[in-house]
């Protein structure tokens, strides 16, 4: 549960409020009727309930995946932030088809019940037929049914499950959006034109774009060969993933990331011939959190922009067929574009990306 004062503390003569689902996913229907629910009480408590096993069955043969009971209640919680008197938690309760006459149903409960401070005042849903259920489960609490002919926000987490949640973006809370928002980044070596693509389908698809951090790092102090530090790769491991962090919060569906922590580790490798354990761990952990990883082939020209040194192209192709190799030593699953041409080439990260959303 969120912070906030005991309750046992609470004056007996506030109105509380109950709101459960399992919110599978949480979206704007359940949103409106929380704050309707809300404005009508003193406290309003936000029940995350979940049965694990039952929850997975009810995400099976759909376009949704199931998430634990944990990220919900951290979802919603994120969501409802600025609502001062709603309160968020999870609890158990053992889902059953009998579950009017279910031992464990009634014992869930009154657990919720201990939980919340042993009253609840009003319970709030919007489907007529919770009555007979919160009737004998929570007989001392008022039934109050919000929006049940979805008059207000027509949208249903079954459907969203049946279609998918990118089928139904706009029905998202923000916080919602920002934990399916896709992250993908353009992986190899300098001059393969991973810029370029980053930027050029953050504009087609109309949302955000992370630039490759360790070069905006050394544009800051004037230089890179010569005068870099070994401790340079904690700050660009660091700042390259705040920079994707708050990039996506305000993402739509998907966000383009230029090169990655990999490619960090790439030029330590370079540079000092030894791995950095920091970056390592970071990467094993997936801090960035990637969803697809597009690996560019070097056919553009090696351009010499004033941050890369000249190279021959067996080089090159050593450097490239090594980074690669560091990828698939992380595990990583590269996807790889081929194409010479360059309209072809964006054609099919265009394409890639769009089969991805599919």
């Amino acid at each position: 549960m969120n912070y906030g004062v005991e309750i046992s503390s609470y004056k007996k003569d506030l109105a509380i409020g109950m709101y459960s689902g399992k919110f599978l996913p949480f979206h704007k229907g359940h949103l409106n009727c929380i704050l309707q629910s809300a404005s009508m009480v003193d406290v309003l408590f936000v029940v995350v309930g979940y049965d694990d096993e039952w929850d997975k069955l009810l995400c099976e043969g759909t376009e949704f995946e199931w998430i634990s009971s944990r990220v919900r209640e951290r979802l919603v919680t994120k969501a409802l932030k600025n609502i001062p008197n709603i309160r968020v938690l999870s609890h158990y309760e053992r889902r059953s088809e009998d579950y009017m006459n279910d031992p464990m149903v009634k014992e869930a409960n009154d657990e919720l019940l201990e939980k919340l401070g042993g009253k609840i005042d009003y319970v709030f849903s919007s489907e007529l037929e919770y009555e007979e259920y919160f009737n004998k489960y929570l007989p001392n609490s008022k039934h109050i049914i919000l929006d049940s002919e979805r008059s207000v926000i027509d949208i249903s987490a079954t459907k969203i499950r049946k279609d998918g949640v990118h089928k139904h973006w706009d029905m998202l809370p923000r916080s919602v959006q920002e934990h399916y928002t896709k992250r993908m980044a353009f992986c190899g070596i300098e001059s393969t034109g991973k810029s370029f693509m980053t930027k050029n389908l953050a504009a087609l698809f109309n949302t955000n774009f992370v630039e490759e951090y360790g070069r905006t790092y050394y544009d800051e102090i004037n230089g890179c060969f010569d005068i870099d530090a070994v401790e340079d790769f904690y700050e660009i491991a660091a700042g390259h993933t705040h920079l994707i962090n708050q990039a996506v919060k305000d993402s739509n569906q998907v966000m383009f990331i230029d090169t990655d922590l990999i490619y960090t580790q790439f030029f330590r490798v370079n540079g000092y011939g030894t791995m950095c354990p920091v970056v390592a761990s970071m990467i094993w952990e997936g801090v960035e959190k990637i969803d697809l990883y597009i690996y560019l082939e070097p056919h553009n020209e090696h351009e010499l922009d004033g941050s890369r040194l000249p190279i021959d192209d067996e080089k090159r192709n050593k450097k490239n067929d090594f980074l690669k190799r560091l990828y698939r030593s992380y595990g990583v699953e590269l996807v790889i574009v081929d194409e010479k041409d360059k309209a072809k080439r964006l054609e099919k990260c265009i394409d890639l990306v769009k089969n991805y959303l599919n």
